[in-house]
């Protein structure tokens, strides 16, 4: 349907010797109100071509409304946009020709922030309007990580040999990149802001994916762009609930034209995730749980709404943090930390712990927890490469269930007794 255009005109006082007509432009689409514009004509007596002439600038200035108005009514009836059960990170519209991904506020306290980008498999048949547009061409063949989460995401999509560079080798789990590292098919370029711009450039990828921690990162997009290298922020750290994190593998999906993968690999963590947290709802018993360690006398603890509060939640514990608001870390003393360690049941997530010894070499006071006395000390490195690299951070990203079901293992082994755990191990 074609949006209507109506004209109606009022004669007012007349102004010396020109009479002031009034035209008002109705559009309208269906049972909707497009635009209401008002315009004013002048007209002196015996002269009807000026006022004939103001009229046909205003048919003009109306025929562009119309067509613009005809291609964002187009585009919008095209669009389907995908659902997300919990990520609030990004949004994917789909249209006829293209697909668009939006990021929302993809750094720590931003505000307002939105990154669009289109994709297309075809990019010569888009619009000109979208010529000045962040277009990549799908699927991406060749491409750069900047995280280890990136390259567990990508890896569950199957394309682990799409990844031609990586920034810190050490750190990559995945046995396929780890494979094309030691054949220099794959390259280290890096840390920010270190990066070894030169490898990138010489790798030629068809997208790199990248996050920032602040407003800076923007000088790197800045300077990819002016390289030809197409670029996308991702930001599923920021993310509060284990099943948003996870839900990035749909935005991820995108990229390799691979959406109904990404959805049958959600579909089954999301159930899963689902029913062993229902199994512990009913539960009156929720031992109270201890996070991390101190890091050069601070503890940066995890606030209470955090992305591990929600596991702790989740998998039926008390988090002694709980009632803290705070989504990020929090820097604690360590004198704070101790008084409240002492209603400490388990104690998980004990930064690079293999041993009990090792978390006395960073202070002898924390022998005093209960759950060191108790020998309830549970870490989450159980999968670690030779080089340190942990596949917790790696494909546990994409499997919050396996890290769920651990979880209910380690708090509740009365249900079920601990059995195999997949990415935690008790420490001795």
């Amino acid at each position: 349907m074609l949006p209507s255009l109506k004209f109606t005109s009022n004669l007012v006082m007349p102004v010396k010797q020109k009479i002031n007509s009034v035209y008002l432009c109705v559009i309208t689409h269906g049972k909707k109100l497009l635009k209401l514009s008002k315009f004013i004509a002048w007209e002196s007596p015996g002269d009807p071509l000026r006022l004939h002439l103001s009229v046909l600038k205003l048919i003009l200035v109306i025929h562009f409304t119309l067509c613009f108005s005809c291609t964002s009514l187009k585009e919008a009836e095209n669009q389907v946009t995908s659902q997300n059960s919990f990520a609030k990170g990004f949004e994917i519209n789909h249209f006829h020709d293209f697909t668009r991904i939006l990021i929302t506020n993809p750094w720590q306290k931003s505000q307002g922030e939105i990154f669009s980008y289109y994709l297309a498999s075809d990019i010569e048949s888009l619009p000109d309007s979208l010529k000045t547009k962040t277009i990549i061409k799908t699927p991406v063949n060749r491409v750069i990580v900047f995280s280890t989460t990136h390259v567990g995401f990508i890896a569950a999509l199957d394309k682990s040999s799409t990844i031609v560079g990586v920034s810190g080798r050490d750190f990559i789990s995945d046995s396929i990149v780890r494979l094309t590292l030691e054949k220099k098919e794959c390259i280290d370029i890096g840390f920010a802001p270190n990066i070894d711009f030169e490898s990138i450039l010489f790798l030629k990828p068809d997208l790199v994916f990248i996050y920032g921690l602040d407003p800076s990162v923007s000088s790197l997009i800045k300077r990819l762009e002016d390289a030809g290298i197409k670029s996308v922020l991702v930001s599923e750290f920021l993310e509060d609930h284990p099943l948003g994190k996870a839900e990035w593998i749909k935005f991820f999906s995108a990229f390799y034209e691979s959406e109904t993968k990404a959805e049958t690999i959600y579909k089954e963590v999301f159930q899963n995730y689902e029913e062993l947290k229902h199994s512990t709802e009913q539960l009156t018993e929720k031992p109270s749980v201890l996070v991390g360690l101190p890091w050069k006398d601070t503890w940066y603890m995890a606030g209470g709404k955090s992305f591990t509060a929600k596991f702790i939640e989740d998998a039926g514990g008390e988090y002694l943090w709980k009632e803290n608001l705070n989504p990020d870390f929090i820097p604690l003393d360590l004198e704070s930390v101790f008084q409240k360690s002492v209603n400490a049941d388990i104690w998980i997530n004990i930064g690079s712990a293999v041993s009990r010894s090792e978390i006395l070499s960073v202070d002898p006071r924390l022998s005093y927890v209960p759950a060191f006395q108790n020998g309830l000390l549970f870490n989450n490195n159980q999968k670690v490469n030779s080089a340190g690299g942990n596949d917790f951070w790696e494909s546990g990203a994409v499997r919050p269930d396996r890290i769920l079901n651990d979880l209910i293992s380690i708090f509740h082994p009365d249900r079920s007794g601990i059995g195999e755990l997949y990415y935690y191990r008790i420490l001795e």
